[in-house]
């Protein structure tokens, strides 16, 4: 009977050890596989331009507003409801602002026209690729189509917002993911945030290559982008003149998370946030400080 006893509880007592080992099994996966984004508290202090910007309206609060276009260009026409339209009217940071970075720090840069009143993550990850991310999948919830939000891991995986939604998650272990249900079903905006924050940890450069095309500089327009394996811009307006001659806002983010902001070259004494077709059709361009080809230029998906 005795031997009978202590058998009994060694048996309760590897019930109870499995029992806490598997709670915590779920635990660590439910938290792995649900993140939570919360918004950065970013600084905006003025940062003292010493030099013109052509095409700058400072007193615009929107892209379309602010940066005028070349003399002799208008802008290209944009639908109702486009993505064109949706960029244009983005609302932008006080003019002469320095660039606000995630972890509250600031960075003064002399190539910068412009700066998206844009969210950004508290632990850094709406870098380069995920800024590209962040807006196409934007335009797509705030027009109400949810159906079209759905990116690449690096690794070739898909992480949906539809499947998201109803509870779906993707469980990542050493470069492999799977799906899995590990929440109830959410529509609400947090949750949003939660799947793009989900995407920027695991999306980047490499994801949107696959889910993207090489095309001609001619066939660019806003929404395409230009991307290598170490970084990543965004064609956001463009405008014409009546030979047909084409230039374009090029934006960006990078690393550490800073907010997305519209870039200015240089030639001469003049500072310009608007890059010629002639100047992104060369064999080798630059973008910001990032050197390109013209294989770099691509349209993720369909495009806009």
């Amino acid at each position: 009977m005795e031997n009978n006893g202590v058998r009994g509880k060694k048996r309760v007592i590897c019930i109870a050890a499995f029992a806490v080992a598997a709670a915590a099994l779920l635990t660590a996966v439910y938290v792995r596989t649900n993140p939570k984004w919360r918004a950065a508290q970013l600084t905006i202090e003025p940062a003292g331009r010493f030099f013109e910007i052509q095409s700058l309206a400072p007193e615009g609060m929107t892209l379309e507003t602010r940066i005028l276009p070349p003399e002799g260009y208008t802008r290209v026409p944009a639908e109702d409801g486009s993505f064109a339209e949706y960029l244009r009217g983005y609302p932008l940071l006080p003019d002469d602002t320095k660039l606000p970075v995630f972890d509250g720090s600031t960075l003064n840069s002399t190539d910068i026209a412009a700066i998206f009143d844009i969210s950004l993550g508290d632990e850094g990850y709406q870098q380069c690729a995920d800024s590209v991310i962040r807006l196409y999948s934007d335009y797509f919830y705030e027009t109400g189509q949810y159906d079209r939000i759905s990116f690449q891991f690096s690794n070739g995986d898909v992480c949906d917002y539809g499947r998201w939604r109803k509870g779906k998650r993707m469980l990542v272990l050493s470069g492999l993911s799977c799906e899995i249900p590990a929440a109830l079903p959410d529509k609400s905006h947090q949750q949003y945030m939660n799947y793009l924050k989900e995407v920027m940890r695991y999306s980047g450069t490499l994801s949107l290559q696959k889910e993207s095309e090489v095309i001609s500089s001619d066939d660019m327009r806003i929404g395409d982008i230009i991307c290598n394996d170490v970084h990543v811009v965004m064609i956001v307006d463009e405008a014409a003149n009546e030979k047909g001659e084409k230039c374009y806002l090029i934006g960006q983010s990078f690393i550490p998370a800073v907010c997305f902001h519209i870039l200015t070259h240089t030639e001469g004494r003049e500072v310009s946030p608007w890059f010629t077709q002639a100047e992104l059709e060369k064999e080798q361009f630059t973008v910001g400080a990032f050197p390109f080809r013209k294989e770099d230029i691509r349209r993720w998906k369909d495009g806009f």
